[in-house]
């Protein structure tokens, strides 16, 4: 699978340079030396923690396991991972962790995030902003590098959903914690929140997120214009970037191209579309494009999937912004209940006409992996539509391995096949 001389049969997106430059300069301005001299200040914070109030203050976001999934795409994440290993940490823990505390661990030799910036890993942060709403590791992670780095820590909590409806005392605590986010963020940068500015990221945010909500929706399209690595790769900015107007404007040249190919009948593969399968869980950084090219090559596309969905949540309704964002950041699809998992599952994989799923259950992520034995029988049985699991790990190579996921996915493949028959 991993053969540099594998035919490739996917399409790549020129649009996609975009994105990969603008995150390229986003890591290395972040490490501008007068960066503090010009009244900025760094923040590592956790892929579900609230962004848009760090862009408003003036706050560069960065996001470790965003960093995971870099080091994991160059093929690090292993190393790194045996660095943090080394110095105590169990080989039982989330791997993005592993791997950022890999990086830090071992600073003479840390992942270049990119061919720009190759000075290494995560710009030094002067604050930490921690939510619990897609992961749990995250607190005891969060609470290990404010000790490193001895630097301030807000953790923002939110208990999981039974559902869509937010009780009144529940939305109170969301929104409360709102306001003492603000009040830690103005003790920081000794200035108080710019409510205008505020209000404008939160506009930008939106039509980000609104563009990427489009994007995502081309691929009921048949053939599909885009392939999972295609959205795994286009997601960077919707997680890191998603208050600033740039986001906006990459995301209408997406969605423009991606459009494009729809008109014209043009898939994300060069070879006809045989299956349509949408893919549960953290994609496999370590091994991403030959992976799908080589499922593509027997004609798998992959037109949905759940991960790039948990960006897609809509906000501003109330015009409160404190309650909007209590709202937003709590109606997380891993912060929910397994029965919402269950629903969303089935009704994406009847949406974009799946005729398979494919559970990618991880050693590193509980929270996303527990319960999908569950989601594949619950949602085949509604829907008709079959699935398999596939052990694996987003960035650990040594919990994968190659011939076991494929002989399981060729077995769903032939079970698609008998059912066409």
């Amino acid at each position: 699978m991993n053969s540099p001389n594998q035919t490739r049969v996917y399409r790549r997106l020129e649009s996609a340079q975009s994105v990969k430059n603008s995150q390229a300069m986003y890591y290395l301005n972040s490490k501008n030396p007068y960066l503090h001299e010009e009244g900025k200040k760094i923040a590592w914070v956790t892929s579900g923690g609230p962004v848009e109030f760090l862009v408003a203050m003036d706050i560069v976001p960065l996001y470790p396991e965003q960093y995971g999934a870099i080091a994991g795409a160059a093929k690090d994440s292993t190393r790194l991972s045996q660095v943090s290993e080394a110095h105590g940490y169990s080989q039982d823990i989330c791997a993005y962790a592993r791997t950022s505390f890999g990086s830090i661990l071992s600073p003479e030799s840390p992942t270049p995030l990119s061919e720009i910036d190759g000075v290494g890993g995560l710009a030094k942060p002067d604050m930490l902003i921690c939510g619990n709403n897609i992961c749990g590791t995250v607190l005891k992670w969060y609470q290990d590098l404010a000790r490193t780095y001895t630097i301030p820590l807000f953790i923002f909590d939110t208990p999981p959903l039974a559902d869509n409806n937010i009780p009144s005392y529940y939305l109170e605590y969301l929104t409360a914690q709102m306001d003492s986010y603000v009040s830690f963020l103005e003790e920081q940068m000794s200035k108080k929140m710019d409510m205008e500015r505020l209000t404008e990221v939160f506009l930008n945010s939106k039509k980000s997120i609104e563009l990427w909500t489009k994007i995502l929706n081309l691929g009921q399209a048949i053939p599909s214009p885009l392939n999972c690595a295609d959205r795994f790769l286009l997601m960077a900015p919707v997680v890191s970037q998603r208050g600033t107007i740039e986001t906006v404007e990459l995301y209408e040249e997406v969605y423009q191209e991606v459009q494009t190919r729809v008109d014209h009948q043009e898939g994300a593969i060069t070879v006809p579309e045989k299956y349509r399968l949408l893919w549960d869980n953290i994609p496999i950084w370590f091994n991403l494009y030959d992976f799908y090219n080589t499922l593509a090559q027997k004609g798998v596309v992959f037109p949905v999937d759940t991960y790039t969905n948990a960006w897609s949540q809509n906000f501003l309704e109330s015009g409160d912004l404190l309650k909007d964002a209590a709202v937003m950041y709590s109606n997380i699809y891993l912060n929910k209940t397994l029965q919402h998992k269950i629903d969303l599952v089935g009704h994406l994989a009847k949406k974009f006409q799946c005729n398979g799923i494919l559970y990618h259950s991880m050693r590193s992520c509980k929270r996303y992996s527990l319960g999908q034995p569950i989601t594949r029988v619950e949602v085949t049985k509604k829907t008709d539509i079959p699935g398999t699991l596939i052990e694996g790990d987003m960035n650990d190579s040594r919990a994968y391995s190659e011939g076991q996921v494929m002989t399981r996915i060729d077995a769903l493949l032939e079970l698609i096949d008998t059912q066409r028959s």
